[in-house]
């Protein structure tokens, strides 16, 4: 293929491992207090909440910043900032593609 200099745009080839699985969890600033690595936490797919996995923590990326991907939701504030969170899953033989977007759910600290 070819490749112009300075083209901004989509990536011209991405490149990266699949097993294990990395998900990347947007936590609102507000519930950051009630986080910790040693919850629980599980992801299950938007499209069918049978398919669920058992997360492992990985790292905090810590740092604070607004949160980039917005839903379209009418109610959703757009001045939100996250903490985001890495967590890893086997997706075994379950149909899971990189870049589906799943639900997680993190039990809070008491």
């Amino acid at each position: 293929e070819f490749m112009t200099a300075g083209t901004v745009g989509l990536a011209p080839i991405i490149m990266g491992g699949t097993s294990p699985l990395h998900i990347r969890v947007a936590i609102d600033e507000n519930d950051v207090w009630r986080f910790s690595e040693n919850t629980k936490a599980t992801a299950s797919l938007r499209s069918n909440k049978e398919i669920d996995f058992d997360l492992t923590f990985v790292r905090i990326e810590p740092y604070v910043q607004p949160k980039q991907q917005l839903s379209g939701d009418s109610t959703q504030r757009v001045d939100t900032r996250v903490l985001e969170v890495i967590y890893q899953f086997d997706p075994a033989d379950q149909p899971i593609y990189v870049g589906q977007q799943m639900d997680v759910f993190i039990e809070a600290i008491p």
